[in-house]
């Protein structure tokens, strides 16, 4: 196949995945080191001495299994939990199934109770910025965990991730100031560097929640060409009863169906938010909805995240005409009843896990050592989280030194210092976004605009180049996100010598690229696609995922990617032969599919 002509679909799958080779210097942001431990040998170590899930979680005395962890009644409630969720999606999709048998892929709950699986530390958060949430603490610690599997597999040993976090929640102790904290968490870090012990192990009584973040089910491109395919996400919070850990409110995430059967209970929860200290609270970022209006239970949906109805609770439950009268422009955010709609469903969990996150997620980790090119992920955070930091270390910074730090958040998808570079949000005419632009060289582009959830874009160059979206339509959302499309798709110019690789077969709006490596601009890098019926013929008589891929590759141009810059919506930045930093569609990574991986038992 020559690299200019489409790549057409066979049976069920994206009809590409990328192999990467390439050349880039690796960027950190400064801000980031400090409040965020990401480097794998420093978490491998930390689970080894006391801070594995199950010691650290469950009470465990030592690092566990999934199969050894299942026999604790803490995991276990845990588990079945989310399994009664699985198998009630699959009850209710006669299509959906754990296995790639099926067309629509659900997460396969056996993970949660296999001997060869185990859930791996892959980040230690400070955020003491989280202060504002809490009276009588000073913010959270959290530390998070990834599933993975190594299974030995016909005379060899299959080692991945899975796409499901486990976010242990800690408040941080206050007594008096919350300027303690800080001291102690920057020695902390200090001896960490210096190869001694961590000395911040939390008392489980501080234990405020687990958090759950799973794929909980995949269909791949050929079901949603105009899309590039669909996941969804079980967003889950457990507390802990007695010995069980069970199902709790998520934060300013409403109940939508009972509020919109409940008439009542909408106009308290609408007279609620127009008081003028919780439109201020909103517009700072802030507010805590009351618990009577939460719900327990969301699922958040991508691709296209913050253009779909099921991710924007508010905009499902209020229109704008219910605040044409709230006083707003003098906000620094929302300005306009559009803005605070889009304010409100930033804050909820489906909104904020869906704003410039990597499919869903904010925080999954830097891949280990043993993990193979194809399927490790360079950049630990979401270009959300990343960008953030500089606003959580001044935060920090202000604490530690005694002043009253600034409480104020911008949304998700557009931090305070946001250059307006490649893949930032900006404006298309709202005056609450009206500050958001793009610099020289870029322009402002809707490429999957909706009617009313977000009247935003993506900054994009004006000379296109590897890593550019080609394709843009409209969105038409429904209620049901099963049934959310794009329609009037089209194709824009890439420009002399590139291609646009099509989201029917998994690229989301289209990527620009090209073939070979010869001529690179500086913002390029260059690669390998590998076609994927090949592929998945290969796995199919037993091939190992890494020589399968090896053995299908023609050369591409990719666009480069690293902490301080990050690919746009609904791409991730993964890690090369060369340790280095390149963008492909998530989805094409192995460990972020719940689709195609070896049997749990």
């Amino acid at each position: 196949m020559r690299f200019g002509e489409r790549l057409k679909i066979h049976g069920a799958g994206f009809a590409v995945l990328l192999l990467i080779c390439v050349q880039f210097q690796p960027m950190g942001a400064a801000a980031s080191v400090k409040l965020v431990l990401d480097d794998p040998q420093t978490l491998t170590k930390l689970e080894t001495t006391g801070f594995s899930l199950a010691e650290l979680g469950f009470g465990a005395e030592a690092p566990a299994d999934n199969g050894t962890l299942h026999a604790n009644a803490g995991y276990r409630s845990l588990a079945q939990s989310l399994t009664a969720d699985l198998l009630e999606l699959a009850r209710h999709d006669s299509k959906a199934g754990p296995s790639m048998k099926f067309v629509h892929r659900v997460f396969d709950s056996r993970w949660l109770r296999s001997p060869h699986g185990k859930f791996e530390l892959v980040g230690v958060v400070q955020r003491l910025d989280r202060i504002p949430f809490y009276e009588n603490n000073c913010g959270e610690i959290r530390f998070i965990y990834r599933l993975a599997y190594s299974k030995p597999v016909g005379g060899d040993r299959v080692y991945s991730r899975l796409p499901m976090t486990v976010n242990l929640v800690f408040l941080n102790s206050k007594t008096g100031s919350c300027q303690p904290v800080a001291t102690a968490w920057a020695k902390a870090v200090q001896r960490l560097e210096k190869g001694e012990a961590f000395g911040l192990k939390p008392e489980p009584a501080r234990l405020k929640s687990i958090e759950v973040n799973v794929q909980a089910v995949r269909w791949p491109s050929t079901i949603r060409p105009s899309m590039g395919g669909y996941a969804e996400y079980f967003l889950r919070v457990f507390k802990k009863r007695g010995d069980a850990f069970v199902e709790d409110v998520l934060e300013n995430t409403p109940d939508v169906e009972r509020l919109k059967a409940d008439p009542e209970l909408k106009k308290s929860l609408l007279d609620w938010l127009k008081k003028p200290e919780q439109l201020k609270a909103a517009d700072s970022g802030i507010i805590r909805l009351p618990e009577r209006y939460l719900t327990t239970k969301i699922s958040s949906v991508a691709l296209h995240g913050t253009h779909r109805r099921a991710n924007m609770p508010f905009s499902r439950i209020f229109s704008e005409s219910d605040f044409r009268d709230a006083a707003l422009s003098k906000n620094k955010f929302a300005k306009t009843p559009h803005g605070l709609l889009r304010r409100l469903n930033d804050m909820t969990c489906t909104g904020c896990h869906q704003g410039r996150t990597i499919a869903g997620f904010h925080f999954l980790g830097v891949d280990r050592p043993e993990t193979i090119d194809v399927n490790a992920i360079f950049v630990s955070m979401s270009p959300h989280a990343a960008r953030d930091q500089h606003r959580r270390m001044e935060f920090f910074d202000a604490v530690e030194k005694g002043r009253e730090p600034d409480p104020a958040r911008p949304l998700s998808v557009r931090p305070d210092d946001d250059d307006g570079g490649f893949g930032s949000h900006c404006g298309l005419g709202d005056a609450s976004f009206k500050t958001w632009t793009c610099k020289e060289g870029f322009e402002c582009k809707a490429f999957s605009p909706d009617e009313r959830l977000s009247r935003t874009g993506i900054c994009q160059p004006k000379i296109k180049h590897a890593g550019s979206a080609c394709q843009a339509g409209r969105m038409s959302p429904h209620e049901n996100p099963h049934k959310d499309e794009i329609t009037a798709l089209r194709e824009l110019d890439c420009g002399e010598a590139y291609v646009c690789e099509d989201t029917s077969v998994g690229f989301p709006n289209g990527m620009c690229a090209h073939g070979g490596c010869d001529n690179l601009k500086p913002t390029e890098t260059c690669g390998s696609i590998a076609v994927l019926d090949r592929f998945n013929g290969c796995l199919a008589k037993g091939g190992l995922f890494a020589s399968c891929l090896r053995d299908n590759v023609r050369p591409a141009a990719l666009m480069k990617c690293s902490a301080s810059q990050a690919c746009r919506d609904d791409y991730i930045c993964v890690r090369t032969a060369e340790a280095k930093g390149a963008c492909i569609p998530p989805y094409f990574l192995f460990q972020l599919r719940v689709d195609g991986h070896t049997a749990p038992l």
